[in-house]
């Protein structure tokens, strides 16, 4: 198959040569050509990347009229100075999908693909960092950036930068086959694919809304996050109206209250299970909950790991 590595400017050069080697590798073990790759920018002269490397690419976009697949690298470091020149790429991607290719990003490359207009209405994942910014910008695409990888109308997208690996070896599996996918994996020492970055998530609070009034409960809320609290005795606290504080909160957090109360335990006890030797129920107790079998439930629903697993995974010392 034809596969197209687009050298975006400022793109990650890592996620680029991973990529090729990665693909190479594939095509070594396999004894035949899987994937016919060629490097394209969007001119054909070189590109620039993070601390001023470049990446020499052998076509300009205009010179490939059809290919099955387009591999876009990542900007983990580079994104905001990269998105305003995203639209230059939009005309010819689009040209492509519109001929059944499919279009497949790493990380934050999941910006540029937003870009042309293709994922309204998609589903999608992008780095868990950028992710708010993402649904800012592109409200109609329905972002999932718990999930390591998404698929949707010959889209496919990638989260944070060790997702790339997920990425490329489902490439591999699909487009190869299982057994080659797992030989690269075993070769190259690559983990199995995961399914969720959500536990690599470091959860940063949304204070900068201009709410002031939900500001003081957020503020109120870090310092008494363990106490026994309900939403209706929270806006009574704080002058509220039940129904007009969860509207307010809501629309300053993109959180309901009660969400924003559960991450926000979810996250202290986490920090616990990473940073101390505490039992279960000693966490489960001193982040606000009494019953240490369903909070062991909820972190397994919001985080993705049981919270031993979380422990081992972060903290394999006290495992």
């Amino acid at each position: 198959m034809h596969l197209t590595l687009l050298f975006a400017d400022q793109c990650s050069a890592s996620s680029a040569t991973t990529a090729l080697e990665l693909l190479t590798a594939a095509n070594l073990f396999a004894g035949e050509t899987i994937f016919d790759v060629v490097t394209a920018s969007l001119d054909g002269k070189p590109v620039s990347t993070l601390r001023g490397q470049t990446l020499q690419p052998e076509v300009a976009l205009d010179q490939i009229k059809h290919t099955d697949l387009v591999l876009i690298p990542g900007f983990l470091f580079t994104l905001r100075e990269a998105l305003p020149g995203f639209d230059r790429y939009a005309d010819w991607l689009r040209k492509q999908h519109a001929q059944g290719a499919v279009l497949a990003t790493m990380c934050t490359a999941t910006f540029l693909l937003a870009e042309t207009g293709l994922l309204s209405g998609a589903r999608a994942t992008t780095h868990w960092a950028f992710a708010d910014l993402f649904r800012k910008r592109y409200p109609d695409v329905r972002m999932d950036e718990r999930e390591t990888l998404c698929e949707d109308n010959r889209f496919l997208t990638s989260g944070g930068a060790s997702a790339a690996m997920d990425l490329l070896l489902h490439l591999i599996r699909r487009y190869g086959s299982l057994d080659l996918a797992q030989k690269c994996s075993h070769y190259l020492l690559i983990d199995n694919a995961r399914s969720e970055q959500s536990v690599y998530v470091m959860w940063s609070m949304p204070k900068s809304h201009g709410d002031d009034g939900i500001l003081r409960v957020q503020n109120w809320l870090e310092e008494h996050y363990a106490e026994p609290l309900s939403i209706d005795e929270l806006a009574q606290r704080f002058g509220y109206g039940a129904r007009n504080f969860a509207r307010r909160f809501k629309e300053a957090t993109g959180y309901t209250p009660l969400a924003y109360l559960q991450t926000l335990r979810l996250e202290k006890a986490k920090h616990l299970l990473e940073s101390t030797r505490m039992s279960l129920d000693s966490i489960t107790f001193k982040v606000g909950y009494e019953d240490s079998n369903s909070f062991r439930r909820l972190f397994q629903q919001r985080v993705g790991l049981l919270p031993a697993s979380y422990r081992k995974k972060f903290q394999p010392q006290a495992a």
